[in-house]
């Protein structure tokens, strides 16, 4: 009797076994490649600022890392799901690596100019356009379903921390460094990202790939989607999200700092670092199993929550005191932005972790490049139409409507039987 007992653990061992050595190197090699794409970001900004000194030269380079994404990604999502989505992974890493080492020796041979800044930004947003959606796409198959949280709550907080320190060592390499050695470091860092990931194990997909004509499987795809009227509610909700909120932490706060409340650049930084953090806490909160359940019952509640912690950003309109302190202020702003932070994350990580457990995997990849494509057209919009609306109306109404706005979308959802009964429904 006690033989089988012990019989009976062991496959529960190995899977356990197997989750720690995945969750491992998938969490290490994200922090590596991701960490080194943030430090050459922004020590390539830094680069173009300097080299041409022109604000619009940086916003074309800047709008060559977006544009190719968007006219690939379904493209990208289509072929992933006709291929090994490991493979893919190592080869857009190592692809990565021979990108920045190809630039670093055409940087230190030729004299720098935009075009070559242009021509970089294009390869890898090509590579990052397939390397993203296999990423995303693959995660159900390195963990057990019960798992897929915690893998992406973790992977949420790995992106906070990374977007808080990435600029601040991009600063450090590019000054201390220069940006040829910052290719260099990043170069490495693709290529161990890529090595390590050999080492992770996938869950074989049952069947055979399906080899249709590109245009057949697109109808496919949206075949499925038409059928499947709670997926294509949640991802509008995803995008429409994405539409308000992006513009409104990118655009709105930095102007609302300076602006209106007119803090200086170390307390906006601060401002922004206290949302980041507040994504590290709320992912390290859903990823907690109780906590998840809850969660996913409360989940538009929660983005109601989050939207008035937005409304609460124009506080400093009602002070009926001028004479109170800005550091009074950035610590008010400090205390809503973290706990806007952590009702973003775990509205967020929920939403993409049902999205991808319920999508089957041979369409995964491909539903994937439409809402990547879906997400990309529109925060630019959003950028525009923000950047309008401060020039002309006061800042209080740009961060009122959209707020508003979220508030009556969640209460929508939640209304919305099929769309709670999605979450729900485990299988």
């Amino acid at each position: 009797m006690k033989e089988g007992m012990i019989l009976n653990k062991r496959p529960h061992k190995r899977k356990n076994n197997q989750f720690k050595l995945n969750f491992t190197i998938f969490s290490m090699s994200r922090l590596i490649s991701e960490l080194g794409t943030s430090v050459f970001k922004f020590a390539l900004s830094l680069y173009i600022l300097d080299l041409t000194g022109s604000a619009a030269l940086f916003s074309v380079v800047l709008g060559f890392t977006i544009l190719p994404g968007v006219f690939i990604n379904i493209f990208a999502g289509i072929f992933i799901d006709r291929h090994d989505k490991k493979k893919i992974i190592i080869i857009c890493d190592i692809l990565s690596a021979i990108t920045m080492l190809t630039f670093f020796l055409v940087f230190i041979n030729f004299a720098p100019n935009i075009a070559m800044f242009i021509a970089l930004a294009i390869i890898l947003s090509v590579i990052q356009a397939f390397f993203s959606i296999a990423l995303q796409s693959s995660i159900p198959d390195l963990v057990e379903r019960e798992n897929v949280t915690q893998l992406n709550s973790s992977y949420q907080a790995l992106g906070a921390i990374i977007n808080v320190i990435g600029p601040i060592l991009g600063a450090i390499a590019y000054n201390y460094l220069g940006l040829k050695y910052v290719l260099v470091i990043e170069a490495i860092s693709f290529l161990f990202a890529g090595v390590i990931q050999v080492y992770l194990k996938y869950r074989v997909s049952e069947g055979e790939k399906e080899l249709k004509s590109y245009k057949e499987s697109l109808k496919d795809v949206f075949k499925y989607l038409k059928m499947q009227k709670s997926i294509v509610q949640l991802i509008s909700l995803v995008v429409v999200i994405n539409f308000l909120l992006v513009p409104l932490l990118s655009i709105a706060l930095p102007y609302i700092a300076y602006k209106g409340i007119n803090v200086s650049g170390g307390q906006l930084s601060l401002m922004q670092a206290m949302w980041f953090l507040g994504i590290i806490v709320g992912a390290v909160i859903v990823s907690m199993e109780k906590v998840n359940k809850i969660v996913i019952d409360k989940l538009f509640i929660l983005l109601q929550i989050q939207a008035v912690f937005m409304i609460l950003w124009i506080f400093p309109k009602f002070l009926l005191s001028s004479n109170i302190s800005l550091f009074i202020i950035t610590g008010v702003y400090c205390f809503i932005l973290t706990v806007g932070g952590v009702f973003n994350a775990m509205t967020n990580v929920p939403m993409l972790s049902y999205l991808q457990v319920k999508i089957p995997e041979k369409v995964r990849a491909s539903v994937f490049g439409v809402v990547n494509t879906a997400i990309q057209i529109a925060i630019p919009f959003g950028f525009w139409i923000y950047g309008l609306a401060l020039e002309h109306i006061d800042w209080m109404y740009v961060i009122v409507v959209p707020g508003v706005c979220l508030i009556i979308i969640g209460a929508f959802a939640h209304s919305n039987k099929p769309l709670r009964q999605f979450f729900s429904n485990p299988n």
